[in-house]
């Protein structure tokens, strides 16, 4: 007799289940580990090198500008005439001693802190001399003047050159610093890359013996399997659809948070950054939670769902905005409904989202790039529609569009080819239908329709408007 599933195979399900998250988990730990190494190294470029070398220019750009006003005053008072030059050369020395002292006071290596006494003596020498000369014009000693400013320009070449050697040093060291981030991201990614091939070797490995443990089952525990495997590959595409939809709201989420940390970014900013990444990880948690209710209904909307069309199409413009601006393509949108459409807000957005970065992606380089987002009621249906301007659908692929992982040619684009065919299976599913009209070289108009809420709009959204 055939054995029966039992405690063997979902040990050894178990076992090999653990041995990948903990693969998968130590890949991740290893990989951030060096990510910080990587971090701590970028902000010393940005917390002490690059602030040296930005400071000791204006220091030595400043003495330079000294130098050359006072030749100047010099030249005046020997032909006799008077002007604003000492307040003009007071303005600069501050400005230089200034510099120098911003620069003094960040943390330097010590090999650089060697350079430190030739700056501070050949400044100091600097302005002796120069004290020296501004009191020889002042007495009007013309002689003492210029063999004051003699001395002047022999301490700015001091100066300078002790300047130019800590400038230099500032600059070895920060290209040594990107040396090092760029060997760290290497050897990082050479060891995410080996233990993630570790996880596949080890999955395959399982994977294997479950299949000569499932093959020694009865007929029941093969259909058993079958069922697992079918809902597996359910799940496998539902994954890829959240994935699909999350990708674009996780990019923004990722630049905010990459500039908001960047050198010299204003708190003004940096606050409006931070307010962008919210919503679009709140836009994130609509998705996955619309879609995952959706799931967990079995592919069918929940009994009362609704959304509002005017605000969630509202949410999601701007970033679709600036993608379409990234394409060089214009977004505009334009809303004309009265009441909810019959689907949770996370469905809602991965259909227009979907619709959306689909005419962004194959929008074209023709000489018109627009693309238009379109909501209107139709007797009891609520219809969007996104109409764009690129080149069209090729006839042997309009009527294929809408099915799984087919793809668009030339586009030079990545993606699974998934996007569409979740916006026809999320439509049918809510009792809705989709389709797409085509011009070649003309651009495509893809649309769908989905049963308008009994309810009006919720009472905590504002009302359907028309989105600029």
């Amino acid at each position: 007799m055939s054995p029966r599933p039992g405690n063997n195979w979902r040990a050894h399900f178990a076992f090999v289940f653990a041995i990948v998250v903990t693969s998968f988990v130590t890949a991740m730990l290893v990989t951030q580990w060096q990510l910080v190494s990587v971090g701590r190294t970028s902000l010393e470029i940005a917390d002490s090198t690059a602030p040296s070398i930005e400071y000791l220019a204006n220091a030595r750009g400043e003495m330079r500008h000294l130098q050359v006003i006072l030749h100047e005053h010099v030249e005046d008072t020997e032909r006799g005439s008077s002007g604003p030059a000492a307040a003009s050369i007071e303005q600069a020395r501050t400005r230089m001693d200034e510099s120098i002292a911003d620069y003094l006071v960040l943390p330097v290596e010590r090999d650089e802190q060697l350079l430190w006494g030739d700056i501070f003596r050949s400044k100091r020498a600097l302005n002796d001399s120069l004290d020296r000369c501004l009191a020889a014009i002042d007495r009007h000693d013309v002689r003492a003047a210029q063999s004051s400013l003699h001395d002047t320009d022999q301490a700015v070449d001091a100066l300078s050159t002790a300047i130019t050697r800590a400038i230099e040093l500032n600059a070895t060291r920060s290209h040594m610093l990107a040396l090092s981030i760029v060997r760290e991201r290497q050897r990082t990614t050479v060891l995410a890359f080996g233990l993630a091939g570790l996880c596949v070797a080890i999955t395959l490995v399982g994977a294997l013996g479950l299949r000569r443990i499932v093959r020694q089952n009865n007929a029941l525990t093969e259909a058993h399997q079958q069922l697992l495997e079918a809902r597996a590959s359910e799940l496998e595409q539902f994954a890829g659809r959240v994935a699909h939809d999350i990708l674009s709201p996780l990019s923004t989420v990722g630049l905010s948070l990459r500039t908001s940390t960047a050198p010299g970014v204003s708190d003004a900013l940096r606050e409006q950054l931070a307010g962008r990444g919210t919503a679009a990880i709140k836009r994130i948690d609509r998705l996955v939670t619309g879609l995952l209710a959706f799931a967990v209904a079995g592919a069918k909307p929940e009994e009362g769902a609704h959304a509002d069309v005017a605000a969630t199409i509202s949410d999601l413009e701007r970033d679709l905005r600036d993608e379409a601006a990234a394409a060089g393509a214009e977004l505009s949108a334009d809303v004309h409904v009265a009441h909810a459409i019959g689907c949770n807000a996370g469905v809602l957005t991965s259909l227009v989202s979907n619709l959306a970065r689909n005419a962004i992606k194959y929008i074209g380089d023709g000489p018109t790039r627009r693309i238009e987002i379109r909501a209107t009621e139709v007797r009891d249906k609520i219809r969007i529609e996104v109409e764009d301007t690129g080149p069209g659908l090729p006839p042997d692929l309009e009527q294929r569009v809408f099915e799984p992982y087919v793809r668009g040619v030339h586009t030079g684009k990545g993606g699974i080819g998934l996007g569409l065919a979740t916006v026809k299976r999320i439509a049918v599913a809510h009792g809705g239908r989709v389709g797409v009209r085509s011009v070649v070289g003309a651009g495509c108009t893809f649309w769908v329709e989905l049963p308008a809420a009994e309810l009006e709009v919720a009472p905590d959204v504002a009302p359907a408007a028309v989105v600029h």
